[in-house]
C-alpha cells in the first residue's frame, strides 16, 4: 500500500466534515461540565446546598419517634424533591448547555445529519471486538488508566491533606457537619476538575493530531484529486492544442484582408491592415514564425498582397504587439515608411492598368 505522506487537501477535509468526521475530545466535554458544576455549586448554586441542609434537618425533625409508615416516608421524600427540583433543573440545564457549547466550539459549529443515521455495522459484535483489540482500543485503555491514576492521585492527595477536617465531621452538629462536608466536596470537585481539564487538553491535542493523520493522502490520491478538480492533464493539453489550432485558422483567414506583410525575410511574417478612413493606427491581423510565417507569405502571394522585408520592424512588431492589436506609437515612423512604399507600388500598378 502506498504510504500516506501528503497533508490532507481542503476538499478532503470538507468531505470529512460533511460526513460528521471532526476532531473532538469527549474528555474536554466532561472536564468543562465538571468545572461548570463546581462553579455553579460554589456560586449561584450555593443556595442549593444550604436548602438541602435545612431540608434534611427539618425532615429529620419531622420523623416520628416510633415506626415510620410508607406514606410518611413518601411524603418526606416528595417534600425534598419538590423543594430541590427547580434548583436541580436549572443546574441540569446549565450543564447541558455547557456540554453542547463545548461540542460546537470543538467542531466549529458543525451540525451533520449523517452522524444521526443508523449504522448497523456498529451492532456487529466482531467489529466491536476488533475495535477493543486494535491500536485504538489499546490507546483508549491507556487513556482510561491514566485518567484513573491522575484523578485518583489528586483525590487521594486532597483527602490526605484534609483528613483532620473529615474526622471532625463526627463531632459536629448536623447543620455544621453538612456545611463542612459541602465545602470539602466543592474543593475536592474543583481539584479533580482541574486535573481532568489538563488531561482533556492533552487529549484534544492528540485527537487533532490523530484526525489530521487519518486524513493524510497518498501521492496518487493527490494526483487523482487534482485531475478531478482541474481535469486530466492529457485532455487539457489536447483542448489547448485544439484551441491553438482554431486560433491559427481564424488568424490565417484574416491574412487576405492585410494591406502588407512584413517579413524577416524567412523566419518571421506579420500581416498588417491599415485603412486611414476607419483606423487610428495599423493593426496586426496575423503573425507567426517558421512554418506559420511561410504560410502567411504564401497566402499573401495568392492574394497579391505586397510583401516587404524589414528585419528590425518585423522583430519589433512580433515581440511587442499581439494579434488584433494596433502597433504602438514608437513604431509609427517605421510603419509609415513601409505603408508609403506600399501605396507607391499600388499607385504605380493603378497607373499601368489605366494606361
Amino acid at each position: 500500500m502506498a504510504e500516506k505522506t501528503e497533508a490532507p487537501s481542503s476538499k478532503r477535509i470538507s468531505e470529512a466534515r460533511a460526513k460528521g468526521q471532526v476532531a473532538r475530545s469527549h474528555e474536554l466535554n466532561t472536564a468543562m461540565v465538571l468545572i461548570m458544576g463546581v462553579v455553579i455549586l460554589s456560586g449561584p448554586g450555593g443556595t442549593l446546598i444550604n436548602d438541602l441542609k435545612n431540608l434534611i434537618i427539618s425532615s429529620i425533625g419531622m420523623l416520628p419517634k416510633g415506626s415510620m409508615s410508607t406514606a410518611t416516608l413518601s411524603g418526606i421524600v416528595g417534600d425534598v424533591f419538590g423543594s430541590l427540583a427547580p434548583s436541580l433543573g436549572l443546574i441540569l440545564v446549565a450543564l447541558l448547555v455547557t456540554g453542547a457549547a463545548t461540542t460546537l466550539i470543538q467542531t466549529k459549529f458543525l451540525i451533520s445529519a449523517s452522524r444521526l443515521k443508523p449504522d448497523l455495522s456498529r451492532l456487529n459484535p466482531m467489529n466491536g471486538l476488533k475495535r477493543i483489540f486494535s491500536s485504538y482500543g489499546l490507546i483508549e485503555l491507556g487513556k482510561a488508566t491514566l485518567k484513573l491514576f491522575v484523578v485518583g492521585f489528586f483525590a487521594y492527595d486532597f483527602l490526605q491533606a484534609n483528613i483532620s477536617s473529615l474526622m471532625e465531621l463526627g463531632n459536629m452538629n448536623l447543620g455544621a457537619g453538612i456545611a463542612q462536608w459541602a465545602g470539602l466536596a466543592r474543593s475536592l470537585g474543583l481539584r479533580v476538575a482541574e486535573a481532568y481539564l489538563i488531561l482533556a487538553i492533552l487529549d484534544f491535542i492528540y485527537q487533532r493530531w490523530n484526525y489530521n493523520r487519518s486524513l493524510k493522502m497518498t501521492l496518487e490520491e493527490v494526483k487523482e484529486e487534482y485531475k478531478q478538480l482541474e481535469g486530466d492533464p492529457v485532455i487539457r493539453g489536447r483542448i489547448r492544442s485544439q484551441m491553438r489550432r482554431l486560433a491559427r485558422m481564424r488568424m490565417m483567414s484574416n491574412v487576405h484582408k492585410a494591406t502588407v506583410v512584413i517579413t524577416n525575410p524567412t523566419h518571421l511574417a506579420i500581416a498588417i491592415e491599415y485603412d486611414s478612413g476607419r483606423m487610428n493606427a495599423p493593426r496586426v491581423l496575423a503573425k507567426g514564425a517558421g512554418l506559420i510565417a511561410q504560410r502567411i507569405v504564401a497566402i499573401a502571394r495568392e492574394s497579391s498582397i505586397p510583401i516587404v522585408q524589414n528585419i528590425p520592424l518585423a522583430h519589433a512588431i512580433f515581440d511587442n504587439v499581439e494579434i488584433e492589436h494596433e502597433i504602438p506609437p514608437e513604431l509609427y515612423t517605421a510603419m509609415a515608411e513601409v505603408l508609403a512604399y506600399v501605396f507607391r507600388l499600388q499607385g504605380q500598378a493603378t497607373q499601368k492598368a489605366t494606361a
